[in-house]
């Protein structure tokens, strides 16, 4: 062979080596880009799992279920404007519902009712829990005594049941539920919530005299009530759009913020705090509705605390050596005046009967029950 056929031959090796390395050069570019669009991929892929456990803002899962029919009337602007121009009192006054407004919600939607209904305690209580007692409206749902005897909302010297969270939840939507049942629509359902349905059976009753229209615009109800459901529809409206209204709702997850645990035993209102590490605020927040430092034993009694705190509250409780009261409660066996059921049982009368708000001369009555100072703490 001579030197230029070689001389082609090694030429032609080199140009196969050449493309050779050119190919596989190009296979592991290839690689490369499907190995980083694979990574990219799983990336995207962690951060959706990601985002889906984020908590979902209770005013997202409330928009799902607004229901209720729209007024034509200028009043619903008049009320957005007056909420966005309020400054801080209408992001302050929806903060208060955070610890009471999942649960509110949830109870909303297992009745099937418009999810606005959720909002009616800021109308009525602006979220204040503690606000009210005595004749006054009172609890989250202002509920006045008249409408608390017509639910079976118990009021005695412990323990007030409209400022109960979840009593006076369960009640005040039954309420709806039966005025709504009463008058097939939710608008003048509302009113008479507000007004009271005798009064709005009236409006209703004298507009078919006249032979007018009976809905909730064309009634001649108090201006109060006339901006009653105005009210809840521009807060609706606000929770729908707040970057159109300049305002800014507070964070509050749409997940549960307390949960229920029975009280089968008397216990000191402290002792409670101790166990479960919160304040007395904290405590009041969510049991607003004992009148005492002692919560007594009863069916159904329960106790809400933080979910954050019940794990521990539960364990604390187990190994807790001390007694739960330094009261006790009897039931009187016949009638008989305090002093002489003070003196039977060795207690002082004065300190017994401020526990148990009595006046001077009070005779009891067979069947009451009665709290009572232990003679000892060593008794529990």
């Amino acid at each position: 062979m001579n030197r230029f056929m070689s001389l082609r031959i090694a030429c032609a090796n080199t140009n196969k080596a050449f493309l050779s390395a050119v190919f596989c050069f190009f296979i592991i570019l290839s690689g490369c880009a499907y190995i980083g669009q694979s990574a990219a991929d799983d990336l995207d892929a962690q951060q959706l799992t990601a985002s889906q456990v984020q908590p979902v803002s209770i005013w997202v899962a409330m928009q799902g279920s607004f229901a209720l029919a729209p007024l034509d009337t200028p009043l619903v602007a008049r009320q957005i404007k007056h909420y966005s121009a309020s400054g801080t009192h209408l992001q302050q006054s929806l903060t208060l519902a955070r610890p009471y407004l999942f649960y509110v919600l949830e109870e909303v939607k297992k009745r099937n009712m418009p999810a606005e209904l959720a909002l009616l305690p800021f109308l009525e209580s602006s979220f204040n829990v503690r606000r009210g007692k005595g004749l006054n409206p009172a609890g989250l749902w202002g509920l006045m005594p008249v409408a608390a005897r017509h639910l079976n909302l118990a009021n005695t010297p412990f323990k007030d049941d409209r400022r109960d969270i979840v009593r006076s939840t369960e009640a005040a939507l039954d309420l709806m539920q039966e005025l709504y049942a009463k008058y097939g629509d939710w608008h003048i359902a509302l009113a008479a919530y507000n007004w009271g349905p005798g009064n709005v059976s009236k409006a209703i009753d004298n507009n078919k005299r006249r032979k007018l229209p009976i809905h909730y615009l064309s009634l001649n109800i108090p201006a109060e009530t006339l901006v009653f459901v105005p009210k809840l529809l521009a807060l609706r409206q606000i929770i729908e759009n707040p970057s159109q209204f300049n305002v800014a709702l507070p964070e509050i997850p749409n997940a549960p913020y307390f949960a229920q645990i029975e009280v089968k035993h008397a216990i000191d209102i402290g002792v409670v705090l101790k166990l479960a590490d919160i304040s007395s605020d904290e405590f009041i927040d969510l049991n607003p509705s004992f009148n005492k430092t002692l919560i007594p034993a009863g069916q159904n009694q329960m106790l809400l605390l933080p979910v954050t705190k019940i794990e521990r509250f539960e364990k604390q409780y187990r190994q807790y050596d001390q007694p739960l009261s330094q009261w006790r409660s009897i039931i009187v066996d016949q009638s008989q005046t305090l002093d002489v059921l003070a003196k039977k049982w060795g207690v002082d009368a004065n300190r017994t009967r401020q526990m148990n708000h009595l006046r001077m001369g009070t005779s009891l009555q067979a069947g009451a029950m009665i709290m009572i100072p232990k003679p000892s703490l060593k008794d529990d």
